[in-house]
């Protein structure tokens, strides 16, 4: 197993997957770094139990849940302390790109466990590895996924 490979493949993913705990562009970089090196030193130990793109999903998801149990010890930390708005402004020069921000921001106002799903889904996650990487059933995961989008519709619709 080529760790590279796999770690270049995966890539796109874990900045999904992290942008997803974390709203600050900067600390999102930190955490996707965290899950890269997590799954490395993790991929040693990857038994075939599923496969191993659900193997590092939830590897990440994991990391992702200890980063927001750090985050909520810690002092917060204000957006104003980092230049969001440069970003933003630059991001919303093109149609699917100011779409993709009002999915995001609807997607930034849905709790937690709500997050992990969508974002596993609309990553392409079949619902039964979404169900072992999050810890439920696969019923569970059909019901969350559901709910969620149409929460997330009426979201994007009081925009």
């Amino acid at each position: 197993m080529d760790k590279d490979k796999l770690l270049e493949t995966f890539w796109p993913r874990l900045s999904r997957i992290a942008s997803t705990y974390e709203a600050i562009p900067q600390l999102q970089q930190e955490l996707v770094q965290e899950m890269a090196m997590a799954i490395w030193q993790s991929l040693n130990s990857f038994r075939s139990d599923s496969s191993v793109t659900t193997f590092m999903y939830k590897i990440s998801h994991n990391v992702g849940v200890g980063h927001i149990k750090k985050q909520v010890k810690q002092v917060k930390t204000t957006s104003e302390d980092y230049d969001i708005t440069a970003v933003s402004s630059i991001e919303q020069g093109i149609s699917n790109d100011q779409q993709l921000t009002r999915l995001m921001n609807a997607i930034w106002q849905l709790p937690v466990i709500q997050r992990q799903v969508i974002t596993l889904y609309l990553d392409g996650v079949k619902q039964q590895d979404i169900a072992e990487i999050v810890g439920v059933s696969e019923n569970n995961i059909a019901v969350k996924i559901n709910r969620t989008k149409k929460l997330l519709a009426q979201l994007m619709s009081n925009d």
